[in-house]
């Protein structure tokens, strides 16, 4: 029988009612003759609920433990939403992360999966039950309980798709699809009926925040579609496979908010090091050097950590610059020459935004600008690369 994963984000199941509605998509698949798999993420707020009482009682929480604290917060939801599910008749179990078999290694905090034993979860679906996965969690070799940090639950689904052999990963969020841009902040995006996996790749490894790039890797690896679709109202969506190119030269207007960036100068031979001490704390860092000079762009949740082992090679070094407060906007596509830099900075100097740094990689052009005009910037780059879409100029007109 074929599989269908299908991913249920925070807000999809933010309340019973939410819950009960998620119901009537497993119900769907399973009419068609398909196993389904549901992974889901904590309930809405749950998350920030517990990192504010973590904060509460300790200035600096031990990471294990707020592995052990946070990971409570899926374990709420699959034991709700399969009680919801048995409510409609269907037979279904809950699973935790360490009772699905999803094996990581032990960087608390950002642990990545390493591998999933399937025999619990094909046994569970041998009997005829819908099988509702803890996302965002995993346990070590050693018994110790991990999360998987910024969209673990997308790459639990992508993984568990990719190790089960899925026909299908089905990504519910609070948008219909991939867009162009933000569509809480651009108005006149357009959606993105295909994409390839490269190319979703690059959209969210410059800042599109609907799905993970560890996710698209997993999906990729094994050739398991995703579909990113709405919660809340029938549709297509967007579907991420294998071989679909869009003629597009331009993809999207990406651009995350809370960005903070380390200079470090006259870097002499400790470079390795601290890039190696970065990967092996798995802090997502985007590095780019000029001339003598070290840069690292992280976000501001890892900026303590980041200034933390850059200080132990200061040896390595002559300086250090720092500043926070800022956001990262990328055009993401192929970019002629007469697209490049120099035209982003014009169009900044224009509309009166200034940035702090500005560069080119395979995936686009991206800039660093002050957090209160990244909005501003989005909406602007999004017009002169041609991206608003017809229909929803009409619609604002």
């Amino acid at each position: 029988m074929s599989i269908i994963v299908q991913k249920f984000g925070g807000t999809s199941v933010g309340t019973t009612d939410r819950m009960k509605r998620m119901v009537s998509h497993v119900i769907k698949e399973r009419e068609k003759g398909h196993d389904v798999i549901v992974v889901v993420s904590a309930m809405n707020k749950t998350t920030d609920t517990l990192v504010r009482l973590a904060g509460e009682l300790s200035a600096k929480p031990c990471k294990r433990e707020m592995d052990m604290l946070l990971s409570t917060g899926e374990q709420v939801t699959i034991s709700l939403l399969t009680m919801a599910l048995q409510q409609r008749g269907l037979e279904s179990v809950s699973l935790t992360g360490r009772q699905a078999g999803i094996q990581t290694n032990g960087v608390f905090g950002n642990a990545k999966i390493t591998s999933i034993n399937t025999d619990r979860i094909k046994s569970e679906l041998s009997k005829g039950r819908i099988v509702v996965v803890a996302g965002f969690q995993g346990i070590t070799d050693i018994g110790e309980v991990t999360t998987l940090g910024r969209g673990g639950s997308d790459t639990t689904a992508a993984a568990l798709a990719a190790a089960l052999k899925a026909d299908r990963c089905d990504i519910y969020t609070d948008v219909d699809g991939v867009y162009t841009s933000d569509p809480r902040i651009v108005p006149q995006v357009a959606k993105i009926d295909t994409l390839s996996y490269d190319e979703m790749l690059r959209l969210a490894a410059m800042g599109a925040g609907v799905l993970h790039p560890r996710a698209i890797k997993h999906a990729k690896e094994h050739l398991v579609p995703l579909v990113v679709c709405s919660s809340m109202d029938e549709g297509l969506g967007t579907v991420i496979s294998e071989g679909t190119q869009r003629k597009a030269r331009i993809l999207g207007i990406a651009f995350q908010k809370d960005i903070s960036v380390i200079k470090i100068h006259d870097c002499r031979g400790g470079e390795s090091l601290i890039l190696y001490d970065l990967d092996s704390h798995h802090i997502e860092t985007e590095i780019i050097k000029f001339n003598d000079t070290l840069i690292l762009i992280v976000k501001d949740k890892d900026f303590r950590e980041v200034k933390r082992i850059v200080g132990q090679y200061n040896q390595a070094y002559s300086s250090v610059e720092e500043k926070e407060s800022l956001s990262k906007i990328s055009v993401i596509g192929r970019i002629n020459s007469h697209e490049g830099k120099e035209n982003v900075t014009n169009i900044f100097h224009d509309c009166h935004i200034a940035k702090e740094l500005i560069w080119e990689s395979p995936a686009g052009i991206s800039a660093l600008v002050d957090r209160s005009d990244v909005e501003k910037a989005a909406r602007i780059l999004h017009m002169h690369f041609g991206l608003d879409s017809v229909e929803s100029m009409r619609a604002v007109l």
